[in-house]
This record gives C-alpha cells, sequence and structure tokens, in this order.
C-alpha cells in the first residue's frame, strides 16, 4: 500500500513539474440556435453553463478540456410531428485536444462531442463528434489563419418506423483576429461545408458560412464575450430552402480564473459550441412529405 501511495505522489510531482500554467474559465450564456434537423422550425431559446481549463505543458504545449450544458425551449415547442412537447431539449458539448506556438505560428487540434436529448423535430437523442482544427499567424495584433471541422460518427435513430441519421457538417474557414490592448478581441471567418451531406448526398449540406466571436473585458477577471454563425441554405424549391439553414447567435459572462494579464495561458481553441458545430440530417418534415 505505502509503494502505491508513494508511486502515486512521485508521478503526481512529476506531472505537476512539467505544468508550468494552468486557466480556468466559467462561463453563462444566452443562447440560440438551429440546425437542419429542426426543419422549417424556427429556432431554439436557451441557456448554458461552460467551462474551459488548459494547462501549460512544459513550455512546448497547451492541453485543454471542457464542457457546456443547455437547457432549451422552456415553455415547450410547437413543429408538424409534436404538438407541443413540453420536456426540456437538452444539449451538452464535451472538447478536449491540444494546441502549441512556435515563433508567429499558433496550431490547435481538438476533439469535440455533442450530446443531445429531445433534440430535432422528431425529438431523438443522438450523439456524434468531430475534429476540429486551426492554425494561424501572429503579426502584431493580428493573427490570420484557417480553421476547420471533419465530422466523424454518423448517429442512427428511428423515428415512427423511419431511420433518421445526424452527423456534424465538415466546413472549412479562413478567420481574421484583432487583439486589442486592453485584452480585448474580435474574431470574424468566413468559409463553406465540404464533403456530401446527408440531406443532399450528390452535394454539400449548404452554401457560404459566416461567423463572429468577442470577447471585452469588465474586469482584470470577467469579460462579456458571445459568438454567431450562419450557413447559408442551398436553393431548394418552394419553402424548403427555409429548413436548410444554421443560425447562431450567443452572448454571455465568463469568469477567468487567472488575471486579465494571464490570458495568455487561456486555452488557444474555444469550446465546441453551436457556431463552430453544425448538425446534419438525412431528413426533416419536409423530406417526409
Amino acid at each position: 500500500m505505502k509503494r502505491h501511495v508513494a508511486t502515486f505522489l512521485m508521478s503526481f510531482l512529476c506531472i505537476r513539474a512539467l505544468l508550468s500554467g494552468y486557466s480556468l474559465e466559467m462561463n453563462a450564456s444566452y443562447d440560440y440556435f438551429r440546425d437542419i434537423p429542426d426543419g422549417s422550425w424556427n429556432g431554439n431559446n436557451g441557456a448554458l453553463i461552460a467551462a474551459n481549463s488548459s494547462f501549460s505543458f512544459y513550455d512546448y504545449a497547451t492541453l485543454q478540456a471542457g464542457g457546456s450544458y443547455g437547457l432549451y425551449n422552456w415553455d415547450g415547442r410547437g413543429n408538424l410531428v409534436f404538438a407541443n412537447p413540453k420536456k426540456l431539449q437538452q444539449i451538452a458539448f464535451v472538447t478536449a485536444g491540444a494546441a502549441s506556438s512556435f515563433n508567429c505560428l499558433n496550431a490547435g487540434l481538438v476533439y469535440d462531442r455533442l450530446f443531445t436529448k429531445h433534440y430535432s423535430l422528431f425529438d431523438q437523442s443522438p450523439s456524434i463528434d468531430q475534429l476540429r482544427f486551426q492554425i494561424g499567424y501572429v503579426c502584431c495584433s493580428e493573427e490570420i489563419g484557417f480553421w476547420g471541422t471533419y465530422g466523424l460518427e454518423t448517429a442512427h435513430k428511428n423515428a415512427f418506423g423511419i431511420p433518421v441519421n445526424f452527423k456534424a457538417i465538415s466546413q472549412a474557414n479562413i478567420f481574421w483576429t484583432h487583439y486589442f490592448a486592453n485584452a480585448a478581441q474580435t474574431t470574424i471567418w468566413i468559409g463553406m461545408p465540404y464533403r456530401h451531406s446527408l440531406m443532399f448526398p450528390n452535394g454539400k449540406a449548404g452554401n457560404l458560412i459566416t461567423g463572429f466571436s468577442i470577447k471585452v473585458p469588465l474586469t482584470d477577471r470577467l469579460y462579456l464575450d458571445g459568438n454567431g454563425s450562419y450557413m447559408f441554405a442551398r436553393s431548394s424549391p418552394g419553402v424548403t430552402q427555409s429548413s436548410h439553414y444554421h443560425a447562431n447567435i450567443s452572448i454571455g459572462i465568463t469568469f477567468n480564473f487567472t488575471s486579465c494579464c494571464d490570458w495568455c495561458e487561456s486555452a488557444y481553441m474555444s469550446i465546441a459550441n453551436h457556431s463552430n458545430f453544425f448538425v446534419d440530417t438525412n431528413i426533416n418534415q419536409f423530406s417526409v412529405n
């Protein structure tokens, strides 16, 4: 027993010696989103809490892990499949990965997983995942680069005898970040989905993607932040085009357990959210019709 305890302590101290910095952020936000699986539903409103932590590993890399949990549609929702289900929609994201910097280059790779309950107009609970990557070049107070995602697992569900599938939409974007002297920062990006879609097997899930994120310090530990994105729908006849776009807007307050001047220790990649994790499906109410 003593040997096991000694081994554990030695391992812990060795790992702790390699971790030169630590950061933890806690967030509470209002969030609105809609995805292709929502069909013509106008969207989901709710609130979420989130945490994102990072560890500087021997000055060579930054390891990060975090997640969020949100509750949506507090008064139920009405759509073509269900009259007005009262159960709250639950959405959780988990993110883990690493990032590194070399001279003026930043690079990061994370794994994102989405967990849902009472999701989409078919009231399903799929869980899907993606890889997300980012590389940027920093010059003075500007960073320009590229970020994207690659959808991994497809979730297979059954609704009223109809097979319904869900998968993360793979996307590629170029971004520009400006860092202000007071530690505020703004990011905008533009891009498009790639790979064949579940909804459109012979084409992409949508057209142009645009998005933004902001961070504005209120004190040395508290700041206002937000993000948003929009994926323009593919051209479709009649009203079906209105069921094939993605949208998100979120705004909240984040408390950083390190001071404002230590934000360089913060995670390079944000945790997954509805602005960087889009969901595709093979069917919605227009497909049923």
